[in-house]
């Protein structure tokens, strides 16, 4: 596997699941579209309910936020400089390391997941 840095490492170890992954990437390749449960649900092939539970996990993270005119969307906008910077290195890092990235996500257990994937950005906080 190539080197990542811990921070990238711990950021992967602390994402939810694959589609949360995708969702993230989707965002992050759009950054200006307005994002919601049904359009993600198309564009990832999932349900409109799971879709719309993913993009309030991702606001809950600080990965994206609701937009106040339009209820139910979300917009790309990382709630600091550092995790930016970690979705950037983690959509290119995972454009040739697919394996790799799902192997990581897959391999934490399921319970708490979403937990330790909020928790994941605290400690910049403490810096």
């Amino acid at each position: 596997m190539p080197r990542i840095s811990n921070e990238l490492r711990r950021f992967i170890h602390s994402i939810a699941s694959i589609p949360h992954l995708e969702a993230m990437l989707l965002l992050h390749q759009s950054p200006a579209q307005p994002w919601d449960g049904d359009a993600i649900a198309k564009r990832l092939y999932l349900n409109q309910q799971d879709a719309t539970q993913m993009l309030k996990d991702l606001h809950a993270s600080g990965i994206c936020a609701a937009l106040p005119d339009k209820e139910g969307y979300f917009v790309y906008a990382p709630a600091t400089n550092e995790l930016t910077g970690l979705i950037d290195q983690l959509a290119i890092f995972y454009a040739s390391n697919l394996i790799e990235v799902t192997n990581m996500i897959h391999s934490r257990a399921n319970a708490g997941r979403m937990h330790l994937f909020a928790d994941a950005f605290k400690f910049n906080k403490d810096k």
